[in-house]
């Protein structure tokens, strides 16, 4: 069975997030964390309310 939790440290990185500009939100999602670990990528996602698409072109 594997584990849906996040690690404190990571879920400390987005407690941090919050309020920030969204572009420090948008370096996040291309970290080496958020790119090898797709359940921290959900959850900054989730908790960012961000597409996993990204955003649309305008």
């Amino acid at each position: 069975m594997v584990e849906n939790i996040l690690p404190a440290h990571l879920t400390k990185r987005i407690e941090e997030l919050q309020g920030r500009e969204r572009t420090y939100i948008e370096d996040e999602l291309f970290s080496e964390e958020a790119l090898t670990n797709l359940l921290y990528r959900e959850q900054l996602e989730r908790a960012f309310e961000l597409s996993p698409l990204g955003p649309l072109p305008s």
